[in-house]
Order: structure tokens, then sequence, then C-alpha cells
């Protein structure tokens, strides 16, 4: 099993429900690069991570756009065929844990990129 931790800020959390009827959280996460560019800025990534039974409801709940979280996760592989009969694959972040960050650590990441 491969696991992932990210530590970021909530970018978006959209209630979804799949295919079969379990519903979900597909959360969108900005990740701040830990060194400097060539330019001297620091890059931020963005992943999209799967919540799902308790994450998803405590996301729907609790969440709030620009708020800073730890997620706890694994990554899974999704393979299929697309409609030109061509193997496709993209790899998930499914979160296991999620915990909320305390405001002082959100305000101390803010003045880092002042």
């Amino acid at each position: 099993m491969t696991f992932v931790n990210l530590i970021g800020r909530v970018v978006s959390f959209d209630p979804k429900e799949s295919d079969n009827g379990v519903k979900y959280t597909d959360l969108r996460v900005s990740v701040m690069r830990p060194y400097k560019n060539y330019d001297g800025n620091y890059d931020t990534d963005y992943f999209r991570v799967a919540l799902f039974e308790q994450n998803h409801k405590r996301a729907q709940d609790y969440f709030r756009k620009g708020m800073g979280i730890a997620i706890k996760g694994r990554l899974e592989v999704s393979k299929w065929i697309d409609d030109q009969d061509k193997n496709r694959a993209n790899v998930n972040i499914i979160a296991e844990h999620v915990i909320f960050l305390p405001r002082e650590i959100e305000e101390y990441s803010a003045d880092l990129n002042s």
C-alpha cells in the first residue's frame, strides 16, 4: 500500500455521488512546495482527494475555503478504456485521516508567504 501525507489549504469541497450511490466529497487542496523556484518564489501544487463516510460528513459540515488541513491517505490507481479504445489510468488520493489545523498555524504560514 502506498501512503501519502499532505498539508495544505482547502480550495473546494464539492459533494458528489458515485454511479452506485456512494456519497463522497471531491476535495481540492493547494500545497505549497517547501522550496523556492529559480525566480525565488514558492510554487503551489493542487491535488484532488476523495473523502468518504465520516471524512465526507466532516468536510461538508466544517470545511471552509482557505482553511488549513493535514491529510493522511493512500493512493489508488483506476484503469479504464476510453471511447477510442485506449487504455487510460489515473492516480487517486483517498483520505483516511483528516486533521483541521489551528488558526495559529494558518496565520504563521500566511506570514511566511509575505
